[in-house]
């Protein structure tokens, strides 16, 4: 009897160490499979459940290995297959399977480029968050209600307004956009050209912006001078308008008269370019003169004591028209 009663007692101890409990079984994350362990970084990753699925396309390329917090963001971590190509530029999206079902991880892969290697890292600038249900119930709720439909209605009457008894002129001004548009086109290497130039130009100020500043400061203290000196420049300029006025006046009362005198003048230079040719024999005989009394006078002074003749030339320019003197002597001239 007694060993009755410890074989059953093994039994139910036995029983009960081999009982199975659910809240103790682990979640399958691993794929089996050679696998990259990668990180993609999310706003939000709320509905993402642990061991989720991995996606690209309509293939099953991964898990979600552990989800961690950091900086108020979503760190997912993921084991995905080492056979699939993984670019560096690859944009991963929270998507829901259906919409009551657990959120998954798409992969959007770019074609080629490099890899990412184990242990990459996918920033939040190439992650994002699709539409929850939520959001999708919410918007449906907001059309229901008429206010998106009330808001498109109030559009459309009032284009109706606008529009009405104006279709020819709206048809003309399209056409002139039209024409507007082409142009530009057309002149699209220009404008390109002329941005680049404008870029160009703004690089090198802003290389030289250290020397304009300087220019700048040291140009400072002309300009104080001048602001300081504003009210004697605005007298200067009332006194020139007044001379200007005074200067127009005396020229409109003495115009007459300078004609006059330009006209009386005109028969004087032409007897003095008549001139010109006996003046510079005459000139050059006076030259002459000149070094032979110094070569005859080699000290420090001379006496000299003579009559000068003016030639006929001359005294024809000083005297026109006039008989030459009579020499000393009677003699001929």
């Amino acid at each position: 009897m007694r060993r009755r009663a410890i074989a059953a007692l093994l039994a139910v101890l036995t029983t009960s160490s081999c009982g199975l409990n659910l809240q103790n079984a682990g979640i399958g994350t691993g794929l089996g499979v050679p696998s990259k362990h990668v990180t993609a970084v999310f706003a939000d990753a709320g509905r993402l459940p642990l061991g989720g699925v991995v996606r690209s396309g309509q293939a099953e390329v991964g898990r979600v290995t552990a989800i961690r917090t950091r900086d108020f963001l979503a760190l997912v971590e993921m084991d995905i297959d080492a056979d699939l190509p993984l670019p560096s530029g690859t944009s991963a999206q929270l998507q829901l399977a259906s919409p009551l079902g657990e959120a998954f991880v798409m992969l959007d892969r770019p074609p080629g480029g490099p890899q990412l290697a184990d242990g990459a890292v996918i920033p939040i600038e190439r992650t994002t968050r699709g539409p929850d249900i939520e959001d999708t119930l919410a918007a449906v709720g907001t059309v229901l209600n008429g206010s998106g439909l009330d808001q498109a209605r109030t559009v459309v009457g009032e284009l109706n307004t606008a529009l009405h008894g104006r279709e020819d002129d709206v048809r003309d001004l399209l056409h002139e956009l039209q024409s507007v548009l082409g142009s530009l086109q057309r002149h699209r290497e220009d404008i390109d050209q002329i941005i680049t130039s404008m870029h160009a130009a703004s690089e090198e100020l802003a290389r030289n912006e250290p020397l304009l500043e300087a220019t700048f400061t040291e140009i400072k203290p002309g300009i104080d001078v001048l602001l300081a000196e504003r009210e004697r420049f605005g007298r200067l300029l009332t006194n020139t308008a007044s001379l200007s006025a005074s200067t127009h006046e005396l020229t409109r009362r003495t115009a007459g008269t300078l004609t006059h005198e330009v006209h009386q003048l005109r028969p004087v230079l032409d007897e003095l370019r008549g001139f010109d040719g006996e003046l510079g024999r005459t000139l050059d005989g006076l030259a002459h003169f000149s070094r032979l009394f110094q070569q005859a006078t080699p000290g420090d002074y001379v006496l000299f004591n003579g009559t000068l003749d003016v030639p006929g030339t001359l005294g024809e320019i000083v005297a026109p028209g006039a008989a030459p003197p009579a020499p000393p002597g009677g003699g001929p001239p």
